[in-house]
């Protein structure tokens, strides 16, 4: 298609047995007027192989050394015809009915530099994950989200957000320098750039396969991997501009402790217990929020019985294990 509306960008490092469905719910969409970039970034498998079965002009594969998901986006978004542009990773799945909705909010919108709406979680095999939150029940800040994104990345990843091609060229895309957390630190220059539309809760844009090996998951569990996204939000004029010496310290003070809270959670869910309790009562002590308390209980408690009270909360050894059973 030489002039599509949407461009899907889909980094994929390794994802054989999974990126073919991942495709096929882009080639599902009510909406046709795409095109999918698939940035093979350096895989050792078969991903590039399994890709080239389709037979859909709209579809493209390039490849590059490995060279880190961010670098993989920015190929893509370099590539992109598209007015608007998704970053799908390659494990996960659409709705069918995702661009349209999201297409129209933008269209009917013109304050908005992004649209956005819910996600599902899906076991690595595909089957729902267990105990997740009804999707009505979901609260999702609408506008100018500049400040509750400092405070915390309120997005699953790029799969649920729709944005403004021109305006993701204008911000450089992502910041190839960071390992952790690089989609919350563009997440916050775009939400400097403009308002976000959210969509609304149901249906949910797209379904995010949690794989417990995942390099992110990795990552996470080491509070020095946090600190650049840190510095790097920090030190951007642009952000700090936006709010009073006072109220700038106290989100950095909040900002820090979502990083230890997240920090901690993961290492909790690895069963590394005395990494967690210091991360996340250090996050208490930064932060402290109602919230929070109620989860260290239901950690204790989690602990205890080693059955989970709460969704983010589950073990990672519990989830392969659900996923072989289903």
């Amino acid at each position: 298609m030489s002039n599509p509306e949407i461009t899907v960008i889909v980094p994929a490092y390794n994802v054989a047995g999974l990126v073919l469905p991942c495709l096929a719910s882009i080639m599902a969409q009510s909406f046709g007027a795409w095109q999918a970039i698939v940035v093979d970034d350096g895989s050792t498998d078969a991903t590039a192989a399994e890709v080239r079965t389709l037979d859909d002009p709209r579809i493209s594969l390039v490849q590059q050394s490995n060279a880190g998901v961010s670098a993989a986006r920015n190929h893509g978004l370099a590539l992109a015809r598209g007015r608007f542009v998704m970053f799908l990773d390659g494990d996960d799945v659409l709705n069918p009915t995702a661009f349209a909705r999201l297409a129209a909010s933008l269209d009917a919108r013109d304050s908005a530099v992004a649209a956005f709406g819910t996600f599902l979680k899906i076991l690595p095999g595909g089957a729902p994950y267990p105990d997740q939150k009804p999707l009505a029940q979901h609260r999702y800040p609408d506008g100018d989200v500049l400040e509750p994104m400092l405070r915390g990345n309120f997005l699953a990843n790029g799969g649920h957000v729709l944005i403004r091609t021109d305006v993701a060229r204008k911000l450089g895309g992502f910041d190839t320098r960071l390992r952790l957390s690089e989609d919350w630190e563009f997440w916050c220059r775009l939400a400097a750039e403009g308002e976000f539309a959210f969509i609304g809760t149901e249906p949910e844009i797209f379904s995010l396969r949690v794989r417990p090996g995942s390099s992110s998951g990795g990552l996470s569990v080491d509070w020095a991997n946090h600190q650049p996204c840190l510095d790097t939000i920090g030190n951007n004029a642009a952000i700090r501009a936006r709010f009073s010496a006072p109220a700038w310290h106290k989100l950095e003070r909040t900002m820090r402790a979502s990083q230890m809270w997240e920090c901690g959670r993961v290492n909790f869910t690895m069963r590394r217990f005395t990494q967690a309790r210091r991360l996340m009562l250090g996050a208490l002590w930064l932060d402290p929020q109602p919230k929070r308390v109620a989860m260290v209980v239901a950690a204790a408690v989690q602990r205890r019985t080693n059955h989970a009270i709460v969704s983010r909360l589950r073990f990672r050894d519990q989830d392969v294990d659900a996923d072989r059973t289903l």
